[in-house]
Parts: C-alpha cells; structure tokens; sequence
C-alpha cells in the first residue's frame, strides 16, 4: 500500500498524493508518516484516506463526539493528529461537533456509532 508522502519528504503535488484536509489537521499532521498506538505502543503508519475506509479504522463514540480508533492505525492517527483535542484546554473540535450534532450536520451519513 503507498502512502502519502508529505512534500517536506519529497512527495509531490500531484492529486493522488493529496488528501482533502483542515488546516488544523493539516499543521498536526505534519511530515509524520507514522504515530503509536497507545494501546499496544507499536510505531505504525497513519491513517490513508485515499486508500483506506474511515469506518474502517473509526467509530464515533456515544455521544457521537469523539473519534475513537478501531484498530492501531486508527488509535494512532487520533493520537498522532489529537483528533479529539485531548492535550488542549479549549476542546475547540468537540465542541464544534456539539454544534455540528444539533444542526444535524453531524455525524456523517453512514458513518458508524458505538
């Protein structure tokens, strides 16, 4: 499987090597290529959304407003890229999807909840 490769580690801009994304996942996710699972502490690749399937990998919690990873890709693309804010104060993500959950915008369609 190939993954995308950031063009600070000479990948291009070529559209198969981009992936639509904020700017705030964008700036997290860096040049990183890799993050640990914290649940086995094993290095693996983040997650592709080009060649891998979010539901896959993902799952909303109950309340439908935390990401949590299925598999180790999933926990450590969280981790790696704080999908769910954990390590700032001001949980600007959760709390724009509280907002997102009550216009209904939130969560996608299809997408799969605990």
């Amino acid at each position: 499987m190939e993954h995308l490769l950031p063009q600070s580690l000479g990948g291009t801009n070529e559209v198969d090597n981009l992936s639509l994304a904020c700017s705030r996942c964008n700036s997290r996710r860096y040049n990183f290529m890799t993050g640990i699972d914290p649940q086995t502490e094993q290095e693996v690749t983040l997650f592709n959304p080009r060649q891998q399937n979010w539901a896959e990998h993902y799952v909303w919690s109950i309340d439908k407003l935390q990401i949590v990873g299925r598999t180790s890709i999933g926990r450590a693309t969280c981790q790696r890229l704080d999908l769910n804010d954990d390590r700032h104060n001001d949980r600007f993500i959760v709390r724009a999807r509280e907002l997102w959950l009550k216009g209904g915008w939130h969560p996608p369609d299809g997408d799969p909840c605990l």
